[in-house]
């Protein structure tokens, strides 16, 4: 990270902890509140902070600039995780919650369904579990390592609503309806958005399954499919090894002309056979004269 991001992310950080929203600190600062949104939502996937009110933040620990942290965020970038849980038995959430006396809305077409939001995150009360929307950022080597971290997190996070109930959900399934995975300060990224162009790849059935844009101001090749974003860069960088001669149509006209010098070949060979053929036929006719006059023949 830049030696100024660095300073501004710090500066942000020290405002914060004095108590500033976000609104004042762009004006005393003369930062434009965008970029201060921009700044706010890095320390918050950082872990530093977590908006506890509207234009009202908390921190939670110091910024950390080691080299350890910066080659994390360097790789993927798992995010956008819709958890979907079940438990074994049904629960009685809207009892449960008014027992516990916790704060709750009621959403969907019937208004039956109960929503809270609980350490940052939003929860679904279900009819056969929760769904759990997580807005944190996982950082690691890996699109595999960065689930394994989200799924540490909403083990906790299901453990600690348990506990704010007053009910074990310890056991429990869990799948997720959407995860996204973005490979950071990536080649093809960085040359569409220095472009100002955005790239979307689609399925048959029009969704996107990857896709390129600047919307968290980082370069970003981004999928929901943990271990394609790592093929494509391999790709990527194998194209650019060969100075991407190696196209489709490179690939055909290379089997046209393997074709072309295999039927050349076979016609070759058959021409040959035909000359060793008719050189043979001579000695052939020879024998046969041998044969038909008998010995001690004068012609």
């Amino acid at each position: 990270m830049k030696e100024g991001k660095k300073q501004r992310l710090l500066l942000i950080m020290s405002q914060i902890k004095a108590g500033k929203n976000p609104a004042k600190i762009s004006k005393e600062q003369r930062i434009n509140k965008k970029t201060i949104q921009n700044y706010l939502r890095q320390l918050k996937e950082m872990g530093c902070i977590e908006k506890i009110g509207y234009g009202s933040w908390e921190v939670l620990k110091e910024v950390s600039f080691s080299s350890k942290a910066t080659s994390l965020r360097k790789q993927i970038r798992g995010h956008a995780f819709n958890w979907k849980i079940k438990f074994r038995y049904d629960i009685d959430w809207k009892r449960r919650l008014n027992n516990n006396k916790i704060k709750y809305q009621l959403i969907g077409i019937n208004g039956s369904t109960p929503r809270m939001i609980f350490n940052g995150k939003k929860i679904w009360f279900t009819k056969t579990g929760l769904i759990i929307y997580e807005p944190k950022s996982f950082f690691a080597i890996s699109s595999h390592t960065s689930k394994g971290m989200a799924v540490w997190e909403l083990d906790k996070t299901v453990k600690a609503l348990g506990r704010l109930l007053k009910i074990d959900l310890n056991t429990y399934q869990f799948t997720t309806s959407r995860e996204h995975y973005a490979m950071i300060d990536n080649e093809i990224a960085r040359q569409y958005n220095n472009k100002g162009e955005k790239l979307y790849i689609r399925r048959k059935n029009n969704s996107i399954w990857m896709w390129v844009d600047f919307s968290h101001g980082i370069n970003e090749l981004e999928n929901d499919e943990p271990m394609v974003n790592r093929q494509v860069q391999n790709w990527f960088n194998d194209q650019k090894k060969h100075n991407f001669k190696v196209t489709p149509t490179f690939i055909l006209e290379g089997f046209d002309k393997i074709r072309e010098n295999l039927e050349l070949s076979q016609k070759n060979i058959t021409q040959l056979q035909q000359e060793n053929t008719i050189s043979k036929q001579p000695l052939s006719l020879q024998k046969n004269i041998t044969d038909i006059n008998p010995p001690g023949y004068i012609g």
